[in-house]
């Protein structure tokens, strides 16, 4: 059969959904993806006034059919706005796939896939449409299971091989966990614009992305105390009766120090898409706390609010997903738990290419005259 497309989600996830949730942790960029544009579209359609449907605004989305008429073997979305994520190990799937985008007149600004395929198709599509290729990032994507039934008790070691969750063994600073509010999002947008700018990252509206994130309970900050005004270190010290401590005073004042955002669950799946630390607060394992906290809470669905808990109750997100940088260790992954599912590669497009112009041919200059120089006269 080969490819088919079609501009509505419900019809991609009717085709292609079984195929996509088998392979949840290795196809969740391209799930996430289709589910955001699947909101989007249903939020334009009720401001509008129209029936709510799952046109995608130009967003184009298509699966393999095996000539033998099996299930589908491979995805792909396009969003012009972003690389074109694509499923499958096949090459051949993505050479195809590129002479379909450029008869369509698609514009395809990157591709984001397993390696060997973002490779076929780079190849493929920058000899149809003259354009450079750049290596943007290579990533590396792991997944973190839940303790399945049977699961010996706590304190006995688990195999590394089954992808159960160890017991936790790992220090990390003290802190506690926050799902960002409304009253955040100014925080929150600021955040994400330092890091898509160190991260060299494109994104839309950062005050928009964060009120998204806010919405469904998708973005966590890890609090430590702040230290305590000099006076309040001081008064405990004092013979004066009404200062015996500092309990007196409350509960000290907690300050965000790192964030974790979190996309919604799809196919009892999450993946943790960013993890930032203020640069001064750097260096003080805060990451580590958190995402180790995080992956907890989600598989334990022990957080009290936001989408740690959209699911209610324990076991409804099964799997946590981490894509890092292909360049920076996974031992950190390694002792988390999370086992290396694929390596995928986001290669960029560049303008069309072409032999450098001549420059345009133009008659000769005049010479100008040449013989001896006058002679000055003589002053009197």
């Amino acid at each position: 059969m080969g490819w088919c497309t079609t501009f509505d989600l419900d019809q991609f996830a009717a085709a292609a959904g079984g195929y996509l949730r088998s392979r949840a942790a290795e196809n969740i960029l391209l799930l996430s993806a289709a589910q955001a544009a699947w909101f989007r579209a249903r939020a334009q359609a009720q401001t509008a006034g129209q029936q709510p449907g799952a046109s995608g605004s130009g967003i184009l989305a298509g699966w393999w059919e095996p000539p033998d008429g099996g299930e589908p073997r491979g995805a792909f979305l396009h969003d012009p706005a972003a690389p074109l994520l694509i499923s499958g190990r096949v090459p051949e799937m993505a050479t195809a796939l590129a002479a379909i985008l450029a008869k369509m007149g698609r514009h395809v600004s990157g591709v984001d896939a397993p390696i060997e395929t973002a490779d076929a198709f780079a190849a493929a599509w920058s000899q149809r449409a003259g354009t450079t290729v750049r290596a943007h990032r290579s990533c590396r994507v792991y997944r973190l299971t839940g303790v399945p039934r049977g699961t010996p008790p706590q304190g006995t070691a688990v195999p590394p091989e089954t992808g159960a969750w160890p017991p936790p063994g790992m220090p990390v600073p003290v802190g506690r966990l926050r799902v960002a509010t409304a009253e955040d999002q100014a925080l929150l947008a600021g955040w994400l614009t330092a890091f898509a700018t160190e991260a060299a990252e494109r994104i839309g509206s950062p005050s928009d992305m964060a009120a998204d994130l806010i919405s469904y309970g998708g973005a966590v900050f890890w609090e430590v105390p702040q230290r305590s005004a000099r006076f309040l270190d001081t008064a405990q010290y004092q013979a004066v009766p009404h200062h015996q401590g500092l309990a007196q005073f409350g509960e000290p004042a907690h300050q965000p120090v790192a964030l974790a955002t979190l996309t919604r669950p799809v196919a009892a799946t999450v993946r943790i898409s960013m993890v930032y630390t203020v640069p001064e607060h750097r260096r003080s394992g805060y990451a580590v706390a958190l995402t180790q906290a995080v992956s907890r809470a989600l598989l334990e669905g022990t957080a009290p609010v936001g989408v740690l808990s959209a699911a209610s109750g324990r076991g409804s997100v099964r799997e946590v997903v981490m894509i890092t940088d292909m360049n920076r260790p996974g031992q950190l992954a390694g002792r988390f738990g999370y086992q290396l599912v694929s390596e995928r590669a986001v290669l960029r497009f560049g303008p069309a290419t072409g032999p450098v112009p001549r420059a345009a041919s133009t008659n000769s200059m005049p010479r100008l005259p040449t013989g001896p120089l006058p002679r000055l006269p003589r002053r009197p």
